[in-house]
């Protein structure tokens, strides 16, 4: 009977150098209360299960329907959240982060990684570095959201409890109610039937209320606050409050700006500016 060669020690070492990455790479799928601590892998949580703390430096995390974890930080991978599925604090480096319908988180941080959000999804607050924040109908923030140059867009039903904070990002908001002040920077800013308790703030952005809207405290569009000649400075802001809407405080213009105001809205006193009236259902 003839003996088949054996592979030569080189052969065996270079197979060994190539399984090993896959066998690395291969997703950890968690059990009820199990924690993961996984460097570079991705983890799964299978639907319905309830797992423990996840931590990854690179890999993806995903959560099934219906599945929950404790808290979830990636260096830099993904977080997917199922229809259903429930988390702790999720902290990504730069991954982006997604909720599906009805799921549910608490404190959300990216470094640059957008947040996009289903129909009827509850997190506490939002912070993120550069990345959007966009969310369906009946989204619950309890808390505020805070980018750095992200865009921020919420359907109709849904509530930010705190404030809505961006530093060049637009915001987009329809049937919201926010708690605090509203501040794009130098955003564009467009409310619908929206509600908000504070303050609506911006340097350059235009703003576009339309609807039943309604401001509770003051507009204010700021002075620039570099010095010298500075971007958009040359740019004036249009401000446009149409049929129907409310500001109960103060308009107030730091800045050169192109007022319009519909019959029947309705407005405190205005400052730095001259109010144009309009009747037609754009200016």
């Amino acid at each position: 009977m003839m003996m088949r060669p054996a592979l030569p020690f080189a052969s065996v070492l270079v197979l060994a150098l190539l399984l090993s990455p896959m066998t690395h790479a291969a997703t950890k799928v968690l059990g009820p209360g199990e924690n993961a601590d996984v460097g570079s892998r991705s983890v799964r949580v299978p639907a319905g299960v309830v797992a423990g703390n996840i931590d990854t430096g690179s890999g993806s995390v995903l959560l099934e329907a219906g599945a929950g974890t404790g808290n979830i930080d990636t260096g830099s991978g993904g977080v997917e959240l199922a229809a259903g599925a429930s988390a702790g604090n999720i902290d990504t480096g730069s991954g982006g982060v997604r909720l599906g319908n009805d799921s549910s988180a608490g404190r959300i941080d990216t470094g640059s990684g957008g947040v996009r959000m289903g129909d009827g999804v509850r997190t506490a607050d939002i912070d993120t570095g550069s990345g959007g924040v966009r969310g369906g109908e009946r989204v619950q923030i309890a808390g505020g959201v805070d980018t750095g140059s992200g865009s921020v867009k919420l359907g109709r039903g849904s509530e930010v409890s705190g404030k809505i904070d961006t530093g060049s990002g637009s915001i987009q908001l329809s049937g919201t109610r926010v708690g605090g002040d509203l501040d794009s920077g130098s955003g564009d800013v467009e409310l619908i039937d929206s509600e908000m308790r504070g303050d609506l703030k911006t340097t350059a952005g235009n703003i576009d209320l339309q609807g039943a809207t309604v401001i509770g405290g003051d507009l204010l569009v700021r002075k620039s606050r570099c010095f010298g000649w500075c971007w958009g400075d040359d740019k004036k802001t249009r401000i446009t409050i149409g049929a129907g809407v409310r500001v109960l405080g103060q308009i107030r213009a730091e800045r050169e700006v192109e007022l319009w105001v519909h019959d029947s809205a309705q407005i405190g006193p205005v400052s730095g500016a001259e109010a144009r009236r309009y009747s037609a259902e754009r200016p």
